[in-house]
């Protein structure tokens, strides 16, 4: 196809596409950073540190306690048990320490989970309430799991590891980067062939030319996307591995309204799935405002305030969440909705919302049929809007 290999071309050859790759490259990276810079911190190390200095005190107080000469033999008693338990506590805080410093992670589940269980039981003596106690009873599934497959617990969230830090990505990050710079890439590649406001490509044959036309932006959008997914994914990968893949990643039944785990490698396809249908509608929503406004300004304009406006409004503005499942820039982030984290990662700081606010309407098959619904009917009327112009030329 002479048509394709002339856009990609284009593409390869332009500066902007070079220079908004290594931007969002930065960007990313930018992030990764933070993540090495605490990659020897370990969450679970630390608190266990910090558990030792608390019962070092409490073995000094009841120390200075029993030398009091006042006590009766039940208030001893009682010191002397409490006492046992301080330095047995402080015996499994430096065993869990070494545990996980020597990579022995069963031994370590055992603590861990004991010590999750003690404070799920308190938390029932407590009367905490069923939101309270859900994040416990989901964390002490996961260490099970993880016991049971003998996988190492991570920090998710602030991974150096290619697969855990490209998912951290896709969450909020990549997604509005990589579609804001095809935009770009669109409106050069879609209004470079203008002469006196007229399209010339709108005076060609449109039937097989239009398809291919679309087809090109679609490709060198979601060739584009993928590019940048890759190379986020792989450069800390040959630094620090990909992660397994069969770690359970934390995600939402949005419908039961609680935490799931869902294994790492069973979110990528459908994502980069949702990401392909994005970027298809992307280059038919950028073509039709071109052929429209024939103004590469306006026409760039109206692309990122329509596209970019319509995938950060479902996320901050939590009445947009009502209908955000007919609103095929809601499925940009194509993670959230294979996940079931649409509207919940800033549900807090955005809203006054103190229990969990699920929209389980955002999801895969939803954001399938939106798109595909979106893109048919933006063919249509790129179609008939190219037709409409090579025939108002041919009366002239």
């Amino acid at each position: 196809m002479p048509y394709l290999r002339l856009k990609i071309k284009q593409v390869l050859k332009s500066k902007l596409t070079w220079i908004s790759l290594l931007a969002i490259l930065l960007g990313c990276f930018y992030f990764w950073t933070k993540n090495y810079n605490s990659r020897y911190i370990n969450p679970r190390i630390t608190e266990a540190r910090e558990n030792i200095a608390v019962e070092k005190k409490n073995v000094k107080y009841y120390q200075k306690q029993l030398k009091k000469t006042n006590l009766t033999k039940k208030d001893k008693h009682k010191i002397e048990l409490d006492l046992v338990e301080n330095k047995s506590s402080i015996k499994e805080f430096k065993t869990l320490i070494k545990s996980i410093q020597t990579n022995k992670w069963q031994k370590a589940y055992q603590i861990i989970i004991k010590q999750e269980k003690y404070n799920l039981a308190d938390a029932k003596r407590n009367n905490a309430n069923k939101d309270d106690l859900l994040p416990l009873e989901s964390n002490i599934q996961k260490l099970q799991y993880l016991a049971r497959n003998n996988l190492p617990e991570e920090n998710e969230h602030y991974s150096v590891k290619g697969g855990f830090f490209i998912l951290e990505m896709m969450q909020e990050v990549l997604p509005p980067l990589a579609v804001l710079a095809v935009i770009f890439i669109l409106i050069k590649l879609y209004s470079s062939g203008f002469y006196d406001r007229m399209r010339l490509g709108n005076l060609l044959p449109q039937r097989n030319r239009f398809l291919i036309e679309v087809g090109a932006g679609s490709l060198i959008g979601f060739g584009y996307f993928l590019s940048a997914f890759l190379l986020i994914f792989i450069i800390p990968s040959i630094f620090f591995g990909t992660g397994n893949f069969k770690y359970p990643m934390i995600g939402v039944d949005a419908v039961a309204k609680q935490s799931i785990f869902i294994p790492m490698h069973q979110l990528f396809c459908p994502t980069l799935i949702l990401e392909l249908f994005s970027f298809m509608f992307i280059a038919n929503m950028v073509l039709l405002f071109v052929q429209i406004f024939k103004n590469r300004l306006l026409a760039l304009f109206v692309s990122v305030f329509i596209l970019i406006g319509g995938m950060v409004l479902p996320q901050y503005v939590v009445a947009a969440r009502n209908f955000a499942q007919f609103i095929p820039m809601s499925y940009f982030f194509s993670l959230q909705p294979v996940d079931g984290m649409f509207g919940i990662s800033n549900a807090y700081v955005f809203a006054d919302e103190t229990k969990l606010v699920t929209y389980p309407q955002v999801n895969f098959v939803n954001g399938i049929l939106v798109l595909t619904v979106g893109i048919i009917i933006l063919l249509l009327l790129n179609y008939l809007i190219a037709q409409k112009a090579q025939k108002g030329r041919k009366t002239k």
